[in-house]
């Protein structure tokens, strides 16, 4: 008996996570990642034409589930909602994943629309901080700048240095949250803030499904875990 289309989607991607990391990107091939799922090479490219997109739908998936934990853990109050601790995470899943590199630091090669993301929902985190005053008043792009230069300079010594990774992390969140942190936010302030930030992560999450299995009923399998019902639904 077939597989179900979502199940064989699931399969296909859970395979071809498990070769890139094998093999390395330009090793792996399409055969390997069918034999892999168990599929025909055929179905992979029924679902993504090139090596490339296939690989671009990975790493979006490990994005979307790397905006998943964040969300959970700001949730859950495991993760300060600051924007030291928030690009904290980032660098060091860069660290832990270099392939994410391209994604979490905003270069999304053959992307349709580059700027989409991360820039977009970071804009609208930062916004979101700002209308409660959890962040300085700043121009939104001059912030953004500054945590790429924050994020790319932690990331390039974290390599080079893995053994000074926990320092360079500490120093990276102090210096973003002495800069940009408004040191007379409290904590009704974050609780104003966080639903809103939630909902941010969330959409962004779902664009990033969306992305990896374009018109494909493959959503509620890929989502890294089931979107919490808002509050007021």
């Amino acid at each position: 008996m077939a597989r179900p289309v979502q199940d064989r989607t699931e399969g296909i991607l859970a395979a071809a996570r498990a070769q890139f990391r094998l093999d390395g990107a330009e090793q792996t091939t399409v055969d390997a990642v069918a034999a892999r799922a168990g599929v025909g090479k055929g179905t992979v490219f029924l679902y993504w034409p090139t090596k490339a997109r296939l690989r671009d739908a990975v790493l979006r998936l490990e994005v979307a589930g790397l905006m998943a934990d964040l969300a959970d853990d700001l949730r859950t109050g495991a993760t300060r909602l600051t924007v030291g601790r928030v690009v904290r995470r980032e660098i060091l899943a860069v660290l832990e994943n270099p392939d994410l590199a391209p994604h979490v630091l905003g270069v999304l090669d053959g992307a349709p629309d580059p700027a989409e993301f991360p820039g977009d929902p970071l804009h609208r985190i930062i916004t979101i901080m700002q209308a409660h005053g959890l962040v300085r008043d700043a121009a939104i792009n001059e912030i953004v700048a500054g945590f790429e230069i924050v994020m790319k300079g932690s990331v390039g010594l974290g390599f080079t240095s893995p053994d000074r990774m926990e320092p360079l992390l500490d120093a990276a969140e102090r210096l973003l949250d002495s800069t940009y942190s408004r040191p007379d936010a409290g904590p009704a302030d974050v609780a104003a803030a966080l639903p809103e930030v939630l909902d941010a992560l969330e959409d962004a999450i779902d664009r990033l499904v969306e992305a990896a299995a374009p018109d494909r009923p493959t959503t509620a399998v890929l989502r890294p875990r089931e979107r919490p019902v808002s509050a007021e639904a």
